[in-house]
C-alpha cells in the first residue's frame, strides 16, 4: 500500500467519529430550536383548543355533538387584542374567572361601560352605563354579515329522513307540501307546487302561498311544522329564493308582472319587498300597524327570462333587501325596548305573484339566535338588565338555552375564622374528605384561582357563614385570544368542519 494511500485512510478513518457528533448535534440543535419555537408560537402567538361542551352549538361542536365522539379543534389568535380592544360578537378564549385553570369560549356580548338588557323577544338591547340614560337610547347592535350568517339556523326545505328511521317511531315531517303552504287570494290553482326545491306560479290575478306553521325558537328542518315544533315566536329570519318571470304567453302582450313578498313576524310589525316589471315601482316598506315607518324604492325591474336571486332579512330591528347579492335598502322598523311580542295574530310569511308567470326556486329559510332572557345567577337582571363595569365584558354562548355564561355565574365565598376566605364556582360543590379522627368535616374544592383548598368545616365562620353572588363579568387580563379557524374534524368527508369563525 502506497504511503498516500495509507494517510487517505487514517485521515478518514478518524473523521468518522467527528462527522457523527456532528450530524447528532446538528439534529439535537435543530430540534430544541423548533421545540422552542413551538413553545413561543403557543405562548405568545397561535394555540390550539379543543371543543368539551356543547355550548356554542352550533358554531362550535362539542364531544357529545360530533358523531365521532370528539369535539372541535380551533385555533386562537394570541395577537389579535395586541393592539386593538375586543369587539362585540367575538368568540374569544379566556380564563374562567370563578376557576382560572379551566380555559371558557363564548362570545363577547357587552361591552366595558354599557348597560345590557335582553328582552323577550331574545333580542340584546344595549346602551351607555348610567342612571342619567332612560330606555328610548336602548338600541339593537347589529351583527355584520358574517356573524349573521353564523347565527342563522336552518328552518326550510326539510330534511330527508335519516336511513335507519323505523316509520312508526319517525318524527320527520310529512314531504306533502301542503303540510307546510296554503294557497291564498280566491285562487286555488295559481300556484303549482312541483317540489320542495321549486314553486310555480301558472300567471293571472294576485295570488300568494304563505306558511302553515309558525317560525319559533326549537324550530328546525324536521320539526317545522309537526307537534314536535316547539318554543316561543321568533321574530327575525331570512327568506333566500331565487325568481324567474316567464316571458309573455302572447306576443305583444304587455301585462305588467309584480313579485312581492311579505313577512309578519307578530301582529303588529309587516316587512314587505316587492319587485315589479314597471320602472319605479320596487320598493320595499316595514309597517307597524297600519303606518309606513320606514320605505324606500329598490333600484331593479323585473325581465322576462332573467332569474334574480332574492333575500328578505329580517334581523337586529331591520329590514334588509338584497337582490342578487346587493343589499338595496336597510329599513329600521323603529322599535323601543317596551315594543313587546304582540301574539295575537298568526304569523306569517307571504309569497305573492302578479301579470306574468313565474318560477320560485331554492327557497331557504333560517331564524335567527333567539337569546333567552333567563339569569340563574341574577335574576333581577331579567326585568332591569346590567351595567358591565370598565375593562370586563359580558359572555354568551350561542347555545343559549343550554350554556354556562354571564347569565348563570355565580360565586360562593366561605370565610374562615381569623379573616381568611375561599372563593370557588357555585356549580363546583366541595368534596368531603375524612379528617384524622374519621370524621367527614374536611372540605376540598378548586378555588378561583384554580388552587386545590382544604379546610376544615369547624373552621368557617359561623357569624358570617357564607355568601353566593353573581360574578358575570370576565376581566380583559383574562382573555386568552380570539378563535378563529376549525381545523379538526376534517376527514374523512374533506373539509369536514374546516372553517373560520365568526
Amino acid at each position: 500500500m502506497s504511503p498516500e494511500t495509507e494517510s487517505v485512510r487514517r485521515a478518514r478513518d478518524t473523521s468518522e467519529p467527528d462527522t457523527v457528533l456532528t450530524f447528532v448535534k446538528d439534529n439535537l440543535e435543530a430540534i430544541a430550536v423548533a421545540i422552542v419555537m413551538a413553545l413561543v408560537i403557543k405562548h405568545f402567538c397561535v394555540e390550539a383548543f379543543k371543543i368539551p361542551t356543547s355550548s356554542m352549538r352550533p358554531t362550535l361542536l362539542g364531544e357529545s355533538d360530533n358523531e365521532q365522539g370528539e369535539g372541535d379543534r380551533i385555533l386562537v389568535d394570541k395577537f389579535a387584542y395586541l393592539f386593538s380592544s375586543p369587539s362585540r360578537w367575538d368568540v374569544i378564549v379566556f380564563r374562567y374567572p370563578l376557576n382560572m385553570a379551566r380555559n371558557f369560549i363564548k362570545r363577547i356580548a357587552g361591552l366595558p361601560g354599557e348597560h345590557l338588557r335582553i328582552s323577550d323577544d331574545g333580542d340584546l338591547w344595549v346602551k351607555r352605563a348610567g342612571k342619567e340614560h332612560g330606555d328610548d337610547e336602548l338600541h339593537i347592535p347589529q351583527k355584520p354579515p358574517r356573524v349573521r350568517e353564523q347565527f342563522y339556523r336552518a328552518v326550510y326545505p326539510p330534511l330527508p329522513p335519516e336511513p335507519d328511521e323505523d316509520d312508526e317511531k319517525s318524527t320527520t315531517i310529512p314531504a306533502t307540501l301542503s303540510h307546510f303552504w296554503r294557497i291564498d287570494g280566491g285562487v286555488p290553482n295559481a300556484w303549482r307546487l312541483e317540489s320542495h326545491a321549486e314553486f310555480v306560479y301558472n300567471g293571472g290575478r294576485a295570488a300568494a302561498l304563505r306558511n302553515v306553521a309558525s317560525i319559533l325558537e326549537h324550530t328546525t328542518p324536521r320539526s317545522w311544522p309537526s307537534s314536535s315544533n316547539a318554543g316561543e315566536l321568533v321574530r327575525d329570519a331570512r327568506f333566500a329564493m331565487r325568481v324567474t318571470l316567464d316571458a309573455p304567453k302572447k306576443e305583444g302582450e304587455d301585462t305588467s308582472s309584480r313579485f312581492t313578498l311579505r313577512w309578519r313576524p307578530d301582529a303588529s310589525f309587516l316587512a314587505v319587498i316587492t319587485l315589479s316589471s314597471k320602472a319605479g315601482t320596487s320598493e320595499a316598506f316595514v309597517r307597524r300597524d297600519t303606518q309606513v315607518v320606514k320605505q324606500a324604492a329598490l333600484d331593479v325591474v323585473l325581465e322576462a327570462g332573467t332569474s334574480y336571486d332574492v333575500v328578505l332579512e329580517y334581523v337586529d330591528g331591520h329590514l334588509r333587501a338584497h337582490v342578487d347579492g346587493k343589499e338595496l335598502a336597510v329599513l329600521a322598523d323603529g322599535r323601543t325596548f317596551s315594543d313587546t311580542l304582540d301574539e295575537a295574530g298568526d304569523q306569517r310569511f307571504t309569497i305573492e305573484a302578479e301579470g306574468h308567470g313565474l318560477k320560485v326556486q331554492d327557497l331557504a329559510i333560517a331564524r335567527d339566535l333567539r337569546y333567552e332572557n333567563s339569569w340563574d345567577a341574577n335574576p333581577s337582571a331579567e326585568r332591569r338588565g346590567i351595567d358591565i363595569p370598565d375593562g370586563r365584558y359580558f359572555m354568551l354562548g350561542d347555545n343559549t338555552s343550554n350554556s354556562s355564561d354571564s347569565r348563570r355565574w355565580r360565586m360562593v365565598t366561605v370565610h374562615i375564622r381569623g379573616g381568611g376566605t375561599i372563593r370557588h364556582d357555585h356549580s363546583d360543590s366541595p368534596e368531603y374528605l375524612k379528617s384524622g379522627n374519621g370524621d367527614l368535616s374536611l372540605k376540598r374544592v378548586t378555588d378561583a384561582d384554580g388552587i386545590v383548598r382544604t379546610w376544615n368545616e369547624n373552621d368557617e365562620d359561623t357569624d358570617k357563614g357564607s355568601e353566593t353572588n353573581a360574578a358575570p363579568f370576565v376581566d380583559s387580563d383574562l382573555i386568552v385570544g380570539r378563535a378563529f379557524l376549525v381545523f379538526w374534524p376534517c376527514w374523512p368527508k374533506f373539509p369536514g368542519r374546516l372553517g373560520f369563525i365568526h
